[in-house]
Parts: C-alpha cells; sequence; structure tokens
C-alpha cells in the first residue's frame, strides 16, 4: 500500500468516506504525536479582543470573559453580568466592532504568508482548517445568558435575526476573499447548541432563527467544493440532517451520548464522526490513580467499535482542572495510542 500523507487521508474521511488508516483529530494542532491530521489557520478578523490586567478577555462585541480552574483555564463569560437584557433595544447596546483588522484595505496575502509563518504548518502534510465563522447561539447567550437568549429566541426572534443580519453583514464581504487567499482545506464552523440530552431548542426554531447565518458562512465553501467540519458538543442529532443540506462533512466531538453506530448507517456516505468516546466525566475512573493498560484497551475497544466502514476519526481529550500535574501523561498515553492503533486497524502499512 502506498504511503499516504496525514492530510490526504484525514480528507478521504470526509462526508462518511472511508481513509488509509484511523485518523487521530488534532483538534488544537499541537498535540505531541508523530503527525498533525489538521490545523486551524486563524485569519484574525472578527477574533480580537482585550486582554485586561486580571487576565480575562473583552470580546470584540463588549463581553468579558474569566478563566477559571474548573474549565482548565477556557474562558466563559462574567456569572451574571449580561450586555443585553432586552432583544429589542439590542442596536443601543450592541456595537461595530473597533479593530484594524475590519476594514477595507486589508492585504489578504500578507495575513495569510504572516500565519502561516506564525504556525509553522506543512500544507503538504496537514490539512488547513480556515475561513470565518459565526455561532450565533453562542454569541446571543453571552449577551443574555442561557434563560434570556431562549426567551428572546421565543418571544422576539424577528429582533434576533435582526441582530444577527446586522453582525453577519459585517463580515460577509470578506468571507471570499478569505477563502480565495487562503485556500483552506477544510472550512470550521462553531456553535454549541446541545446539551448532554438534547438541543437547547426545536428543529423549527433551528431552522427559523439559527440555521440561515450557517448557511451564510458555508455557502461560499460549498461553492468551491471545501468539506466543512462543524464543532458542535452533546447530542446534536436532530440538527445532522440540517447540518448536511449546508456542507457538513465531519462532526466534532461526536460525542457518544448519541447512538453513532446508528448515524452511522442512517448517513452512511454523508457524514464523518469525530471523537465518539467520553467517560462521562472526561476522565477515567480513579483518575490520577488510573490503570494505564485499562487506558489503552478502552482507546482500543472505542476504535474497534466505531472504525468499521470508515466514517470515523479519532478524537479524546482528557479535561481536568487548571494546573493539573498529571493530565498531560494522560493525554499523551492516550493520543499516542491513538495514533499507534488507528494506523493498525485497516492493516494499513507505510
Amino acid at each position: 500500500m502506498a504511503k499516504i500523507t496525514p492530510k490526504d487521508n484525514f480528507l478521504k474521511l470526509a462526508g462518511g468516506g472511508h481513509p488509509e488508516y484511523v485518523p487521530y483529530y488534532t483538534f488544537m494542532g499541537n498535540e505531541p504525536i508523530p503527525e498533525t491530521s489538521s490545523r486551524g489557520l486563524p485569519t484574525g478578523i472578527f477574533k480580537q479582543g482585550t486582554r485586561n490586567d486580571d487576565g480575562s478577555t473583552t470580546s470584540i462585541w463588549g463581553v468579558t470573559n474569566y478563566p477559571n480552574r474548573e474549565t482548565a483555564g477556557s474562558s466563559m463569560p462574567e456569572p451574571n453580568v449580561f450586555i443585553l437584557e432586552d432583544i429589542r433595544k439590542w442596536g443601543d447596546v450592541i456595537r461595530k466592532p473597533e479593530s484594524d483588522l475590519i476594514r477595507d484595505d486589508l492585504n489578504f496575502e500578507e495575513m495569510y504568508k504572516e500565519a502561516l509563518e506564525r504556525t509553522g504548518i506543512d500544507r503538504t502534510q496537514t490539512a488547513v482548517r480556515g475561513g470565518l465563522a459565526f455561532g450565533p447561539w453562542m454569541t446571543l447567550f453571552s449577551f443574555m445568558g442561557f434563560e434570556g437568549a431562549l426567551c428572546a429566541m421565543a418571544e422576539e426572534p424577528e429582533y434576533v435575526k435582526e441582530m444577527f443580519d446586522w453582525m453577519t453583514s459585517l463580515q460577509k464581504p470578506y468571507i471570499e476573499k478569505v477563502l480565495d487567499v487562503f485556500k483552506p482545506d477544510i472550512v470550521g464552523l462553531t456553535d454549541d447548541t446541545c446539551t448532554e440530552r438534547g438541543p437547547f431548542f426545536s428543529v423549527p426554531m433551528y431552522r427559523d432563527v439559527i440555521k440561515p447565518y450557517y448557511e451564510l458562512f458555508a455557502k461560499p465553501a460549498m461553492n468551491r467544493g471545501i468539506p466543512i467540519i462543524f464543532h458542535i458538543c452533546g447530542n446534536c442529532e436532530p440538527f445532522i440532517p440540517e447540518m448536511i443540506d449546508f456542507g457538513v462533512k465531519y462532526i466534532e466531538p461526536a460525542q457518544d451520548c448519541m447512538d453513532i453506530l446508528a448515524l452511522k448507517e442512517k448517513y452512511k456516505g454523508q457524514m464523518s464522526y469525530l471523537g465518539c468516546h467520553d467517560w462521562g466525566k472526561h476522565l477515567p475512573k480513579n483518575y490520577p490513580d488510573y490503570d494505564k493498560e485499562e487506558v489503552l484497551a478502552d482507546v482500543r475497544a472505542t476504535i474497534d467499535k466505531y472504525s468499521p466502514g470508515g466514517a470515523f476519526g479519532t478524537l479524546i481529550w482528557p479535561v481536568s482542572y487548571e494546573g493539573d500535574p498529571h493530565i498531560e501523561d494522560l493525554k499523551s498515553l492516550i493520543w499516542n495510542e491513538c495514533y499507534r492503533y488507528g494506523k493498525e486497524v485497516y492493516g494499513y502499512t507505510d
């Protein structure tokens, strides 16, 4: 069997494809394993915020986010502080971002060159994720909290869509320019619209209030034949046919709160699933005094369960508290076994 690059192997997986070996989806792109299947190449546009002296950041839309120990240092909106309390008054509160990366004379070629040099990506070996993205649901609840966002969508959907129309109109002029200059292998979209038990809202509400904005960002990629990877946590089964509509070829992290084997059969040849593993609490039992052989056996069992027929890549990312001295050893153990066993399961040889 001829040797295949990690990039080409990962791209063969798109839309339910069968790769030469089970790829490990390099979620961040800097995991310490022998190869990097994919990595984001950020443009910086509409991503700029302000880093504050207390360690928090303020987003371009004015939301202050704080890192915390329990989320391993990931930032969350400041609790019980909502910048928008009445969706009908969004125009008085939400302002156009002030950024030197939002203007008509941007040099996209220079931006691409700088991003490539900064990340050190070898595009012959690694699939680049790129493009602009807007998570309407995550943006709305960062402004209003979960309850306020859901009430706004139920009671005043026209105002919600009016705000989203304005926000996406600011970004729309840049979408095709980024795709044409950065030429990503994959376009990434992100929006965590689901809990472990199911979506926050119904499919009709999704179609009416949320989906049109995914379609706006996805259409230029679809027109160019670029597959889309969607980051969505939780049980997103009801939304999968909707995502297929706007070109999504990979879901990550596909969590095992869903019946992934049934989904593989139902949407065969249309969708691939990256993840398919969860201990329930993100860590093996008795952590940090876990049994290493038991962890390795669990990784292999996951690959054995989901790899038949393709449409599957591993993504196992244990999460602990910030500063945990044991977590990196666990990550390395898991990731290297994903890589080693993933290379074997289909009988691939270099």
